[in-house]
């Protein structure tokens, strides 16, 4: 293929034509944003206790294990609910859901 030179301008160097290309240069295309969604929570099948006052027994300490992820997280459900403690936490939700 030999070269034959510039070619034509596929456009007419008319004053319409220079305005629709300074037209569609201006004319930016919105871009919608991505609508983020909120993680969906899993459904809780037990209920959570609430600080009220319930008679209680003797307490005594206990020594168990957690994952530091897990400990961190019952901290927060804790002072979510009111509590100080995690293990007044604790007992309150055991007593509420313990099988008489």
């Amino acid at each position: 293929m030999a070269f034959d030179g510039p070619k034509e301008n596929m456009f007419d160097k008319s004053k319409e034509t220079h305005e629709k290309m300074t037209e569609a240069l201006k004319n930016k295309p919105e871009i919608e944003q991505p609508i983020q969604q909120q993680p969906v929570q899993p459904t809780i099948n037990y209920s959570l206790p609430t600080k009220t006052p319930i008679q209680k027994e003797k307490v005594k300490p206990f020594t168990f294990t957690l994952k530091p992820s897990n400990r961190k997280a019952l901290n927060r459900i804790a002072k979510r609910h009111g509590y100080s403690s995690t293990s007044s936490f604790l007992d309150d939700w055991i007593e509420q859901n313990k099988d008489n």
